[in-house]
């Protein structure tokens, strides 16, 4: 299941309400990108980030090298 390697965010569990209070079960899935990140030891790895943690600027991401051609 999809979380995030930052804050540990998961997978929630929950119900839908209709109109007439009818209950069925769903999830709440965070919203986890594949991003390149650069770690404080400067080292680049691939990680599964939520975007809350993107936008706060908790990680930072790698830019590639330009090719030289």
């Amino acid at each position: 299941m999809a979380a995030c390697e930052v804050c540990g965010k998961r997978v929630m569990h929950g119900r839908r309400v209709t109109f007439s209070a009818k209950r069925n079960p769903r999830l709440f899935k965070p919203n986890v990108q594949r991003v390149r990140v650069r770690l404080p030891d400067g080292t680049v790895k691939r990680m599964y980030v939520c975007t809350k943690c993107l936008k706060a600027g908790k990680v930072t991401k790698a830019v590639r090298a330009e090719s030289r051609t």
